[in-house]
């Protein structure tokens, strides 16, 4: 877009990354030999990202200005065409308000499966259409989105699911690990089903594990270094 439109500044905030700090910090204690490498990390839950980490550093993210963008969430639309905003606008006739309130809140799992934006929920209902084709886009697009970060990596040698779908729906993980498994990611079924940290077997190149989310321990660790001093503001 032209450069004139962000005069004034425009500072874009990483959503998920109290998160992805976080994970990024257990990587580096648990797993030593994985921190160091090319990890994908997805915080799936009603709200969704991708974060590709390099040496436990975030290098992209499928979120953009606002958290809209990038994956398909429970309420959100993820990703979309520009012309969908100027037909709802100007063939729909709806008010800025009304687009806001639809891209927000009315879109996403919910929008799709006219049911529900709750995982649990839509796997109690996936014999319906409409709610099977939610779960399937949710696939989809974390598929699409999840290729372009492995190629901006140059590999994948970590994928770790972390979020309230991703720790605790064992059909999404399934699901997204065969559709990558041209990466060699050996998925261990009894793992996955269970829960366990480690989801993948030790024949696959790609190492899965699912580690679960703990912003509130990030957000603990980073008020107190500037209490104390010791992080520059």
């Amino acid at each position: 877009m032209p450069a004139e439109l962000l005069e004034g500044g425009a500072r874009v905030f990483g959503a998920h990354g109290l998160s992805y700090d976080f994970i990024s910090g257990e990587l580096a204690a648990r797993h030593p030999a994985i921190a160091h490498k090319r990890v994908l990390v997805a915080h799936i839950g009603n709200g969704a990202s991708l974060c590709a980490l390099e040496n436990g550093r975030s290098i992209a993210t499928t979120m953009g200005l606002t958290v809209l963008d990038g994956l398909m969430m429970g309420t959100r639309c993820g990703a979309i065409d520009p012309g969908v905003l100027l037909y709802l606008l100007q063939q729909k006739k709806m008010t800025p308000e009304e687009v806001q309130n639809t891209l927000y809140y009315r879109s996403g799992l919910r929008g799709v499966s006219g049911l529900s934006s709750d995982m649990r929920v839509l796997r109690e209902h996936d014999a319906d259409e409409n709610v099977q084709l939610a779960l399937d886009m949710f696939v989809e697009r974390f598929v699409q989105q999840a290729g372009g970060l492995i190629a901006q990596m140059g590999g994948l040698d970590a994928l770790v699911f972390t979020g309230g779908i991703g720790q605790h729906d064992a059909a999404f993980r399934r699901a997204v690990c065969h559709r990558l498994k041209w990466l060699d990611i050996h998925l261990c079924e009894d793992a996955n089903l269970a829960g366990r940290p480690t989801i993948s077997q030790r024949s696959g190149h790609v190492t899965v594990l699912v580690i679960p989310a703990d912003e509130e321990t990030t957000i603990f660790r980073q008020t107190k270094t500037i209490i104390e001093g010791r992080h520059p503001i």
